[in-house]
């Protein structure tokens, strides 16, 4: 034991005790490391074990926004073992998605990224510096994706890349995307000249270009929104334009299309030669004034492929004649749509099988070759106006008229799109309704296959439903030639029915009584056309009473027993809303501690 009155000598053996211990901590690390390179997944080459990494690493990106520190958490696998973060340091392509929020984390993974080629991203928070930094490998870049605030610095640094490379070559970009999200006096313009041979993806808001520019070369994705009234295009400049993409996949124009005079009441036709045939075409929106989008499809004539998707967003002009912009598009959109079901001699004819119809100020429809999808499952106000692509709807039109012209608008969708297979119908919204609203809505005999509807927040539209449902016995005589007719059995078919969010009137003036619908459901009982399932929620008006005398005609009824809006507690707990944790995910350098060696099973 070493004595307390020799202090130098005590101090000479903690030292060497530390040493000791250092040595120890170091033994330890190698006997580990040793032990987990004995382990199955230490036998995995580290050409394989980086792309594992690599694809890891794309997936977390795609699930987090960019400016998110959270998108980082893949910098976990070098923190595992010394093997693993060899392979991660030694994989340039883990490093090629610069963190454009953090400046050292730029630099540093612009350095360790080495040649490979870089895919810059951005949210709505980053560092100028940083993309500056990182817009310098123009050599390099393969994907630039910078939605922006227009103006200062952001605007001159993205001006300074776009004149660059109208001198130098940009070899390996193959898609750009720059998108404002507010006008703003200053625009980023697209130079005519554009160096990047291999671009292929394009997308553009609150941008300008010369429709004579190279960047339209060879592309087969271009989405370009909210043009500059000069520089949108003239209809001959589009199809030039088009003409250049012999590939192209996906076309989205919004606020783009070729402009016409006002007070037009012809469009202009052309021979059928002059039109262009996008053949390998798969999506395709187009967004603008009615008169417009019918122009633009006069003169694309759209593959038949059971691929293809079309969304069309159409609004009524300021002249103030819809009716007249209407009837005269209306012939040409119909036939253009004939492709999204036409048969392919690969494959079987496409039918409409569900359609989905939502009103509220303009009206929304979708169409899909699927009963009942997935996406649909739900409340329609939630999804029905997303714009993202679904495959299961290749069909969305999107109307914006006056109220005046409504009615014939959804009288005319039987003409736009056959509905003779149609066996799922979805209705919400506030219509302007009217006797024999069904009817005219789906066409004498499109609903013959109809088993299921499904129909919410239109208390109209449910009149008209339980007279529509009625037997012959009890369907609404029509008038013709001066004497009353009775027409066929609406929806002979009809299997399933969902009311909901509506509203039952207890009053004899009308026929949304709970009484009404169990007679109707009765007389369609005893002529073997009875429902299976009848579902009820959120509806005002009916009780338990009610419920359980249609449970006597339909075997299988679902009510969530809410009988007046107080049944629901809207309260919210607020205080139960946590903060997201803001994980700093630190870079591994060459002398950063390794967290201990662990085995890895």
């Amino acid at each position: 034991m070493v004595a307390p009155d020799t202090p130098a000598l005590s101090s000479r053996a903690q030292t060497e005790i530390d040493n000791e211990l250092e040595a120890l901590e170091e033994r330890m690390r190698a006997l580990r490391t040793r032990r987990n390179s004995l382990s199955p997944i230490s036998s995995i080459p580290p050409e394989i074990l980086g792309t594992i990494f690599v694809h890891h690493a794309q997936q977390t990106q795609l699930l987090y926004v960019p400016d998110n520190p959270v998108v980082l958490s893949w910098l976990n696998v070098g923190h595992v073992c010394r093997y693993w973060r060899g392979v991660a340091l030694g994989t340039p392509e883990l490093w090629a998605t610069p963190f454009l929020n953090s400046s050292q984390a730029t630099e540093e993974m612009l350095t360790r990224s080495k040649m490979a080629p870089l895919n810059l991203r951005t949210g709505l928070r980053y560092r100028v510096e940083s993309v500056q930094k990182a817009l310098m490998h123009i050599e390099r870049l393969q994907e630039v994706s910078l939605p922006f605030l227009n103006g200062g610095m952001t605007y001159r640094c993205i001006m300074e890349f776009l004149n660059k490379l109208s001198s130098c070559s940009a070899p390996k970009l193959q898609s750009l995307s720059l998108e404002e999200e507010f006008t703003q006096p200053l625009r980023i313009s697209i130079p005519t000249s554009f160096l990047a041979p291999n671009l292929r993806s394009l997308q553009i808001k609150y941008c300008d270009l010369s429709w004579t520019s190279s960047v339209f070369t060879g592309l087969t994705v271009l989405d370009i929104k909210k043009l500059s009234p000069e520089c949108l295009p003239t209809l001959d400049e589009l199809i030039s334009a088009l003409r250049r993409m012999p590939a192209l996949h996906a076309l989205e124009l919004e606020d783009a299309l070729p402009t016409l005079p006002p007070k037009t009441t012809s469009l202009p036709r052309a021979p059928r030669a002059m039109n262009v045939r996008p053949r390998h075409l798969k999506r395709l929106r187009l967004v603008g004034k009615v008169l417009e989008v019918a122009n633009v499809l006069a003169r694309v004539e759209l593959p038949d492929s059971t691929m293809l998707e079309v969304q069309l967003g159409c609004r009524a002009s300021s002249s103030g004649h819809p009716d007249q912009e209407w009837n005269l598009s209306l012939p040409i959109i119909s036939r253009a749509l004939e492709s999204c079901f036409k048969a392919t001699p690969a494959k079987s004819r496409r039918v409409p099988r569900s359609m989905r119809l939502f009103a509220v100020g303009r009206i929304h429809v979708q169409y899909s070759t699927i009963r009942n999808p997935s996406s649909w499952v739900g409340s329609m106000t939630d999804t029905c106006l997303d714009p993202e692509w679904a495959p299961e709807r290749p069909v969305v039109l999107d109307l914006d008229f006056p109220n005046e012209t409504s009615s014939e608008i959804l009288s005319d969708l039987q003409t736009i799109v056959p509905l003779g297979s149609l066996e799922a119908l979805y209705l919400e919204g506030f219509f302007a309704c009217w006797d024999g609203f069904w009817i005219d809505i789906l066409g004498r005999g499109a609903a013959r296959n109809l088993a299921y509807i499904h129909l919410g927040g239109t208390p109209q539209a449910l009149e008209d439903l339980v007279i529509s449902l009625g037997s012959q016995k009890h369907s609404v005589a029509r008038s013709i030639g001066g004497r009353s007719e009775k027409g066929p059995i609406f929806s002979p078919a009809l299997s399933h029915l969902v009311l909901d969010n509506l509203e039952f009137d207890p009053s004899f003036s009308t026929y949304t009584r709970p009484s009404d619908l169990l007679n109707v459901l009765i007389d369609r009982a005893n002529e073997g056309r009875g429902l299976d399932h009848l579902a009820i929620t959120v509806c005002t008006g009916i009780n338990a009473h009610d419920v359980q005398l249609l449970r006597e005609v339909v075997a299988d009824v679902h009510w969530d027993e809410y009988e007046s809006f107080d049944d629901y507690n809207l309260e919210y707990d607020y205080d139960s809303l946590e903060e997201e944790d803001d994980d700093d995910y630190g870079f591994y350098g060459d002398g950063d501690n390794y967290y201990g060696e662990t085995y890895v099973e």
